[in-house]
């Protein structure tokens, strides 16, 4: 690896250490590790409940890398799109299409920037898996208004209990419910929220409301309307296609019943819509072909849980769901004789699992988790031609079905709240069967099992080491078996085999209080990984089977989160720096993000309610690729919040959320990207709780 590459990286490592230098001169050992509630340390990211990784624990004392934000992160980013939530996040990236139609992710350099979806990431909204593949499209259709929490979960070790094949990790969004709006007492609640910011001229508006027509019955509705022109990237230039248009809804409701309101019947649906013009692509063979896309995409889900009385040994939730992301391309002038075309995919899902708690012995706790799933996906793309026949599939995007079961267990074992010790396994089995237009009718079956042993262990109040080793299985899906280059074509791949993941991880935590005054804390966060992946699946040359196995392909890299936190002064620090190689020819993988520190320092006057910022985002060269052409150049962008939320009188429930993102104006492009970023923009909005 070049000198300039290290250079970068140390500067990276220098900007962390800075946070983190102070803390660790003058804090006081003895220091129990939390605070009251309302202290310093419940400002803290790494100080709050994490859902989704087995029993609920604050993300420091999770034994992998895990990060959640909540609300106010949400609110506070004044976001387009829910890529815009997690850039901040150590080693994810937002990847991928050619607007702001649809997000890609990238986690610890797994996730193509061509197909955008990619199985490697489990993303589910309400425990429900979203998945989908289109060329140059986003994996994920949806509004961040709609959320109140997301949690993302870093590695292979993820698997157990969302499902088989997440290399990368999960990322699990929360929709709002009716009680986040709803205080005691209250029977109606009504909030609007509305935005502008200047250079995409992009205007947001979302309308909330929650009802509680009996003791024991919540109800939410949800309306956003998102509209915006192409922005222009920091040199002037309008950047096509960055436009966005879409109105989304969310209606929710939840009903508990029996005698202690243990039971609990809730049930969500989501429709995420958009309809507009954009370019095909800006570059390869269709220059700026414009094409009309409608995309309409479904949510919904009706869930069951029952904690039998507060019993230990059953914790039951259920749920069943149907999904649909379909998008119709219209004025599809680059395709000859093709006046339109659909692709679609829909789900069926089903999920049972139960949580049971044991007493072993006067020092341990354990905990079991047990599951089962089911998923079924059709994957269908009719075209009408300029005769108006309907014809199957293109060759590249095979009509097909997928049926995908599984079974997991995971324990969780605490030992006097010094260890943890988390093993876990999953297993799970596939059916792919070819859809019309497909020149095969062989029915493709796997089965897979993907390990997992995490232990953390507190040496002191302090600090904690934690480590992992988990073997996770991804199996191909319809695209990398069925596809091949045209319609006449048989080089599809049946014998595709599935990847395999050996993932390792150590990292440490450390847990400071009363650093510099009585009620102020240090959290900070490390992990180091190494993820070997073998017969990576990628597309193939000219000749080849449409998708190949690879041979073996290596990732490592590090990740720190760190934060300090008093009465008034936060700092926050995220930084992540990723290594990624084809093993067989020594050539580094184009997948791979560039090194990336994150840092945000700020101030809340809370008798004011005001809270105010700055945060920067700063990035390395990026030369490691196998072709040079997607080289990137380092760079570092500031940004300004300040946020006003009025505490008393008739302005009360009032908030005001001022932001200048790109403060310089700086031309540059995110590695993973395939646009130049949004120049100077000034933002603001406006939120009201009745």
């Amino acid at each position: 690896m070049g000198g300039s590459v290290w250079r970068h990286r140390a500067a990276l490592l220098a900007g962390t250490a800075c946070l983190l230098a102070a803390g660790a001169v003058e804090a006081q050992p003895t220091h129990p590790k939390p605070l009251t509630e309302g202290g310093a340390a419940a400002q803290l990211s790494l100080g709050r409940i994490v859902v989704s990784a087995g029993a609920e624990k604050v993300a420091i004392d999770t034994p992998q890398a895990v990060t959640a934000l909540d609300q106010d992160d949400i609110d506070q980013a004044q976001a387009t799109t829910v890529g815009d939530l997690l850039e901040a996040i150590p080693g994810v990236s937002a990847v991928g299409g050619v607007s702001a139609l649809g997000q890609g992710f990238n986690i610890r350099g797994l996730g193509t920037g061509l197909a955008d979806s990619d199985s490697r990431i489990l993303t589910q909204i309400d425990g429900v898996t979203k998945f989908y593949e289109q060329y140059r499209m986003g994996a994920l259709f949806t509004e961040p208004e709609l959320y109140k929490r997301v949690e993302v979960l870093r590695g292979p070790a993820s698997s157990t209990l969302y499902g088989a094949g997440a290399l990368a990790g999960v990322i699990n969004f929360t929709t709002k419910d009716a009680s986040d709006f709803l205080t005691e007492g209250d029977r109606f609640a009504l909030r609007l929220r509305g935005g502008y910011e200047t250079n995409s001229n992009g205007r947001f508006g979302s309308a909330i409301a929650a009802v509680k027509p009996a003791g024991n019955l919540d109800l939410l509705a949800v309306y956003t309307t998102r509209r915006a022109d192409h922005y222009e990237s920091g040199d002037g230039r309008t950047v096509i296609p960055s436009n966005a248009t879409s109105d989304s809804y969310l209606v929710k409701g939840r009903y508990n019943f029996g005698g202690d309101k243990g039971h609990s019947l809730w049930a969500s649906y989501q429709n995420w819509l958009s309809d507009s013009v954009q370019i095909y692509d800006q570059a390869e063979a269709f220059g700026t072909t414009p094409v009309r896309r409608k995309v309409d995409d479904v949510t919904s889900v009706i869930g069951y849980e029952n904690d039998f009385g507060g019993s230990k040994l059953f914790d039951l939730k259920a749920q069943i769901s149907f999904a649909n992301s379909k998008v119709e391309q219209r004025e599809t002038t680059f395709l000859p004789g093709v006046t339109y075309s659909e692709f679609s995919y829909k789900t069926r899902q089903a999920r049972i699992e139960n949580t049971s708690r044991f007493d072993i012995g006067p020092d341990w706790t354990g905990f079991l988790f047990v599951g089962l799933q089911a998923y079924q996906q059709e994957r269908r793309n009719p075209r009408t031609t300029a005769a108006g026949t309907i014809t199957p599939g293109a060759a590249t995007h095979p009509e097909g079905d997928m049926d995908k079961y599984g079974a997991f267990a995971q324990a969780e074992l605490i030992w006097s709240d010094k260890l943890t010790i988390i093993p876990g396994v999953r297993v799970d089995k596939t059916r792919l069967k070819p859809g019309a237009g497909v020149t095969t009718r062989t029915v493709v079956e796997d089965t897979a099992a993907s390990p997992k042993l995490a232990v953390m262990y507190a040496i002191t109040d302090q600090v904690s080491v934690f480590g992992s080793v988990a073997r996770t299985v991804r199996m191909p899906v319809l695209d990398e078996i069925y596809s091949r280059t045209s319609a006449a074509a048989s080089n599809f791949n049946l014998n595709l085999k599935p990847e395999e993941s050996d993932n390792f991880e150590v990292g440490a935590t450390l847990s400071l209080d009363g650093v510099f005054t009585p009620r102020d804390a240090v959290r900070v966060k490390a992990t180091a990984f190494r993820n070997d992946v073998s017969n990576l699946i990628t597309r193939g040359t000219a000749g080849a089977p449409y998708f190949v196995n690879v041979g073996e392909s290596r990732f490592g890299g590090i990740e720190i989160e760190a934060e300090y936190a008093s009465r008034g002064l936060f700092a926050r620090a995220g930084l992540a720096m990723i290594d990624g190689d084809n093993q067989i020819t020594g050539l580094p993988l184009n997948t791979i993000p560039a090194d990336e520190l994150d840092l945000t320092v700020g101030y809340r006057l809370a008798e004011r309610g005001i809270t105010l910022g700055w945060r920067g985002e700063f990035a390395a060269d990026q030369e490691e690729v196998a072709t040079p052409s997607l080289r990137t150049g380092g760079y570092g962008v500031h940004n300004l919040f300040l946020t006003w939320k009025a505490q008393e009188g008739t302005l009360e429930g009032l908030e005001v959320r001022l932001a200048v993102d790109n403060l310089l104006d700086k031309q540059f492009r995110r590695h993973l990207s395939s646009l130049d970023a949004e120049g100077r923009t000034f933002k603001v909005s406006l939120a009201r709780t009745f």
